[in-house]
């Protein structure tokens, strides 16, 4: 190929811009004895995990999709014995064929809805069905429930696509395949008529079974499917949304692989130019516009089959600091089926080479990404039944600290207590919701930790609690304020910052833990390691109280 250095037998891992020749687009190579990626064993026991979901209800569940027919979700490190949804006499599984998407409506937590892709029995066509919670059982699905919105005959039992996610706007994505077989024999990527090789888009509210989303390019049913969005899809294979962005996974043919980004906002009639092109490369073959043809939307990232064979889409890193010190916020990570390699983006408009690097090897068939509820990055294994978070497991004795909000009373509560989080999380306590924030403390005293006393204020017109470590207020508070009542001297253990600075002792492994207070009649803290978190409560008239000019309460273990 022309332009490529004798470095390209290990494989070139590539940032493209369409505009370049197709066989000058490789830039960059990958480490050539990339080392094993650092990771924790989340859940196991699961059967050929193909989706990680997050329902956004505070429940804590991760919910996981398995290729046979089941979703099941993990609570407290191990999978439900009993499935969420079992439909396995509904799908077609093995191969590329099963239950391949889940998406929960954005109001899942009140309608109880949720949304299902996956290839039937006895024909292999695609699915998209509603189904909802059983009534007083939040932890089961009705399988009676089920309705059908859309069904997509497939020609072949390859290129399904399946994941199903809501964007920004509250309409429901759909990705689908070009229908299967080699190179797209019927054109279907490029055909406006045929639903497959396109990203779908429909408003499950508006209408029964859904409507049609004005902005859709044929909304109106001229010149093409009313559902189609974008098309020029060969397979994608998970797709996320971070904000408006809209970041792809695609499967190439025997190529190219590569991760296509769009804004959601303005991207409708977008084509990403499967099969006229794989990645950036002109594939000869006919059907749709020249390669050279303005409009085509170019790949941000793409990389030849030296590399790997099967991109698998990825998520935004939304977490607060990892062990893996290329995770930082605003992240794109992503992986190959093959390989087991995971990838790195540090941003994903206008990127550049030196964006993008491999985190690791995973040593398994990476079948799909997701996210926890502090944002950390989990990863499928699909053959090993396991969910993984990426990162160095936390070093012996240190917890989470989750933070929780009751949107009813605008309270927040934080805690350590394994069993707390897990009371709460049921819904046991009404209107309790995980929010996604957390940060770590230590469960037992460490040298130079300090233990943080909780104190627990009567409903006024809602109950609050008061953290702190230390010592000296912990005394004051209960000389001062009768009315709290002390419900652990120890809660956690965390390091004091300095009195003058709000500096931690050790910053490259600890981070700051700011404290707000509402100043409100109802009175209520929050406790956050999130600098734009604070400033935002002091924006609303909140009142930062700690050390230093922040209002650094503590220092919580990295």
């Amino acid at each position: 190929m022309t332009g490529r250095s004798p470095r390209a037998a290990a494989a070139a891992i590539a940032l493209s811009v369409l505009a370049a020749a197709p066989s000058d687009a490789f830039l960059i190579a990958p480490p050539g004895s990339p080392g094993p990626l650092p990771m924790t064993v989340v859940a196991q026991g699961l059967d050929r995990p193909g989706d990680l979901v997050q329902a956004g209800d505070g429940s804590g569940r991760l919910f996981v999709v398995e290729q046979p027919g089941r979703i099941r979700f993990v609570r407290g490190g191990a999978p439900s014995a009993q499935p969420f949804l079992d439909i396995q006499a509904l799908v077609l599984s093995g191969d590329e064929r099963g239950l391949l998407g889940l998406a929960f409506h954005p109001a899942f937590a009140a309608n109880g809805r949720f949304y299902v892709n996956y290839t039937r029995q006895p024909d292999g066509a695609t699915v998209v069905a509603r189904y909802r919670v059983t009534d007083g059982a939040p932890d089961l699905a009705d399988p009676a429930s089920g309705e059908v919105l859309l069904t997509i005959a497939q020609p072949y039992p390859n290129h399904n696509g399946g994941t199903l996610r809501f964007g920004p706007d509250g309409l429901l994505y759909i990705g689908t395949g070009d229908g299967g077989s080699g190179n797209d024999p019927g054109d279907r990527a490029q055909d406006p008529q045929s639903l497959l090789g396109k990203m779908l888009r429909i408003d499950v509210d508006g209408g029964a079974p859904y409507a049609i989303p004005p902005g859709n390019p044929h909304a109106s049913g001229q010149g093409g499917r009313p559902e189609i969005w974008a098309s020029g899809l060969r397979n994608p294979w998970k797709f996320s949304f971070d904000g408006p962005t809209l970041l792809i996974g695609d499967v190439g043919q025997d190529q190219r692989e590569e991760i296509d980004a769009i804004d959601a906002t303005t991207g409708a009639g977008a084509n990403f130019g499967w099969r006229v092109l794989e990645g950036t490369r002109c594939t000869g073959l006919t059907g749709g516009a020249p390669c050279g043809t303005p409009g085509f939307v170019a790949p941000i990232v793409e990389y030849d089959h030296a590399t790997g064979c099967s991109v698998t889409g990825g998520e935004v890193y939304r977490g607060a600091g990892n062990t893996v010190a290329a995770l930082v916020p605003g992240t794109y990570v992503f992986g190959d089926f093959c390989t087991g390699a995971v990838y790195a983006l540090a941003r994903t408009a206008e990127p550049a080479p030196a964006d993008l690097v491999e985190l690791g090897r995973t040593g398994f068939n990476v079948s799909a990404f997701g996210r926890d509820a502090t944002g950390e990055i989990l990863v499928a294994d699909f053959g090993g039944g396991r969910v993984l978070r990426i990162g160095a497991p936390a070093p012996a004795g240190v917890v989470p600290v989750v933070e929780f909000r009751n949107a009813a009373i605008d309270h927040y509560f934080i805690t350590a207590d394994a069993a707390e989080i897990a009371v709460l999380d049921t819904g046991v306590i009404a209107g309790w919701r995980r929010t996604g924030a957390a940060f770590s403390a230590r469960s037992n005293a460490a040298a130079g930790t300090s233990p943080v006393c909780r104190y627990f204020l009567a409903p006024v017109p809602g109950g609050s609690h008061f953290h702190s470590a230390d010592p000296a207020e912990c005394d004051r508070v209960r000389a001062a304020f009768p009315a709290f009542v002390l419900e652990t001297p120890s809660a956690m253990h965390v390091w004091l910052p300095d009195t003058l600075t709000g500096a931690c002792p050790s910053p490259a492994t600890q981070d700051p833990v700011y404290r707000v207070w509402n100043r409100r009649a109802d009175t209520n803290h929050r406790y956050t390691r999130d600098p734009a978190i604070r400033e935002a409560m002091r924006a609303a008239g909140g009142v930062p109280e700690g050390y230093g000019p922040d209002g650094v309460a503590w220092c919580a273990p990295r």
